[in-house]
């Protein structure tokens, strides 16, 4: 059975394990129960994002969901294409990971990238420009959705 390949932003990981939010969680947690059924991956962004977390016990933990996918390389061409969602203005230049995360999302040909980014990614404007973007470049289009939508 093939298997649809996603890509997590590291908010995701967070909201596992954040009790603040407990509605988010539980719909982060019934998601996860499903992992098995998607090819996972994470990247660079994720390691930077959860190595600046002060919590020890807390980073371990955000660690260990990383060990169930494949890490995605950043490229030159993700880099290109990085560039091209600022310069579109999808994304602004300050949030720059979150147009690294589509830009990783496209390059390696993810199917959906997860995320519970509402300012920036999930969100109308993003999917469809994203997608514009993918089409004139050669690439195929993504989704975008958050951890209930899948």
């Amino acid at each position: 059975m093939i298997k649809l390949k996603i890509l997590l932003d590291t908010s995701v990981y967070s909201a596992i394990l954040d009790e603040r939010d407990t509605i988010r969680q539980n719909q982060t947690r019934e998601f996860w129960k499903n992992i098995d059924n998607f090819e996972l991956y994470f990247s660079n962004i994720n390691l930077e994002e959860i190595e600046a977390i002060r919590d020890e016990k807390l980073k371990n933990k955000m660690k260990e969901f990383l060990t169930k996918g494949k890490k995605l390389e950043i490229t030159a061409e993700v880099e290109r294409m990085k560039t091209l969602y600022i310069i579109e203005e999808l994304i602004p230049e300050r949030f720059e990971n979150d147009a690294l995360l589509l830009a990783l999302t496209t390059v390696h040909s993810i199917d959906i990238l997860i995320s519970w980014n509402f300012k920036h990614l999930v969100k109308r404007k993003t999917r469809i420009g994203v997608n514009l973007i993918n089409l004139k470049e050669g690439y195929k289009s993504i989704e975008i959705l958050a951890p209930p939508e899948l």
